[in-house]
């Protein structure tokens, strides 16, 4: 199946907008700054997951309409046009930075991609779920969650991650925290405290132990208060939205970003990522072919174009007007009389 040449053609829809100053190069469906993204990818990428989408759809594709078919094509363009607008912002981010992917990189992220759910033909069956090709998958997100990966790294050298280990005990009054630091103050031990009183049965299994935790992971006061006390020293009672907490620290560490397992490389570099990627969307000019619909800014999205202008209501003829002599007579011109 091809798509209909129509969903590309400029047609008089862009032409009466482009007198709006709304216009993109002739061979582009978008640009991003100074970067095309061509209207002959976007139909390729478009027919490759239509096609992989109703090859799927076996003999219930009889069963779509014209109007159908035709509607999913549109969606289709638009969630496949802001992906690639994506795309180029984050290729675009990686260039300013020295962050690039090599291909052996690539592969890896391909690799642990289809590891995670569980084979090759489980990820096509995903990809055809979410209306995307595998051609897609391997020339655009297989490259672009690599290109995120090198952003990563490429933000994270050089710095190292602190975690503190905290232990707490957790419960729903201060009477109740008052009473468990009296009774740690006349020595029982903290970890049996925290299996028989702690109501965060999770932790209270492992004697209060949370773990190590980097900063920003604890809802405040307790993120404060964790950060804030000496090693070895109990602390409370610190209220949460969760109760009372008595904590203490029981260890502090320091890793560089270099030794760091992916999950806790997130942690270290995750807000500053989000805040790049973020302010190139704020800073980015992005026009999109409104045949194919409009950017919105707010959604970080393509959506359907507005219809220019809504048909006026009618102004009733000046002439019917004459000879009318009273609110009554008014009200005829709609069926309906008014009141007065």
């Amino acid at each position: 199946m091809r798509l209909p040449t129509r969903l590309f053609a400029l047609g008089a829809t862009l032409a009466l907008l482009a007198g709006c100053g709304i216009s993109v190069p002739p061979d582009a469906a978008a640009t991003v700054n100074d970067l095309e993204i061509s209207r002959e990818l976007l139909e390729t990428v478009v027919t490759d997951s239509l096609d992989a989408l109703f090859a799927s759809a076996g003999e219930a594709d009889a069963e779509f309409t014209d109007e159908q078919r035709q509607q999913a094509e549109e969606e289709q363009q638009r969630q496949l046009l802001t992906l690639l607008i994506q795309d180029a912002l984050i290729t675009s981010v990686a260039a300013d930075v020295g962050a690039e992917a090599s291909e052996v990189e690539r592969e890896a992220v391909r690799a642990d991609i289809v590891e995670a759910v569980d084979g090759e033909e489980q990820l096509e069956q995903l990809l055809v779920q979410d209306g995307l090709s595998l051609s897609l998958f391997d020339d655009v997100l297989v490259p672009q969650q690599a290109r995120v990966l090198a952003l990563r790294e490429q933000l994270a050298a050089g710095e190292t991650l602190e975690t503190r280990t905290v232990r707490h005990i957790l419960v729903e009054t201060e009477e109740q925290a008052q009473d468990v630091l009296d009774e740690l103050e006349a020595g029982a031990d903290f970890g049996e405290l925290a299996v028989e009183r702690s109501i965060d049965t999770g932790s209270g299994e492992q004697g209060g132990d949370l773990g190590p935790a980097p900063r920003g992971a604890y809802v405040p006061p307790f993120e404060e208060a964790a950060w804030e006390a000496e090693i070895g020293t109990v602390v409370g009672p610190v209220e949460s939205d969760f109760g009372f907490h008595v904590l203490e620290v029981t260890d502090e560490d320091s890793t560089p970003a270099d030794e760091l397992p992916p999950e806790q490389l997130d942690q270290l570099v995750s807000e500053e990522l989000d805040q790049l990627i973020v302010s190139a969307y704020d800073e980015a000019e992005i026009r999109v072919d409104p045949a194919i619909g409009t950017w919105d800014e707010e959604s970080r999205s393509v959506v359907p174009t507005e219809p220019v202008g809504e048909p006026a209501t009618p102004e009733p003829d000046l002439g019917e007007l004459e000879g009318l002599e009273d609110l009554d007579d008014l009200g005829d011109l709609e069926g309906e009389p008014v009141e007065p």
